[in-house]
């Protein structure tokens, strides 16, 4: 057999390797997921705007949650999240821009706020009940 016949059949069984282990794990990652219920993350929106924070929903349950920062006014906003296991900032969000912050909730009270500037004092806060 040639160099070249060898080369080639090699590179199809590494080619054939590859291909087999993505899809071993594409079908595992799906599988555990779904053998744990109750992990599903959920996403939040939160509009901010001069000066206040609009939640999508105010019922929240113990797990996994993406708050989708969404900034729809004119000077540069964020969030901040604090409560039972929870201390965390997204970074600054421009006018007309989204990020978002990923948090596990457990239940309890939270406060969401913007951290810029004086904002909060301003009105950007509210409170979550997590049953």
């Amino acid at each position: 057999m040639s160099a070249a016949i060898r080369s080639r059949s090699a590179s199809r069984l590494v080619i054939g390797l590859v291909a087999a282990a993505l899809t071993l794990t594409t079908v595992g990652a799906g599988t555990t997921a779904a053998a744990m219920p109750g992990t599903r993350d959920r996403s939040v929106t939160v509009t901010e705007r001069e000066f206040s924070l609009t939640l999508s929903t105010t019922d929240f349950k113990p797990g996994p949650y993406t708050f989708m920062i969404h900034n729809a006014g004119t000077a540069p906003h964020s969030l901040s999240i604090r409560g039972p296991g929870v201390d965390s900032t997204a970074g600054i969000v421009p006018p007309g821009k989204t990020t978002k912050l990923s948090v596990t909730l457990k239940k309890g009270t939270y406060d969401l706020w913007c951290p810029v500037d004086n904002h909060r004092a301003m009105g950007m806060m509210t409170k979550i009940s997590v049953k």
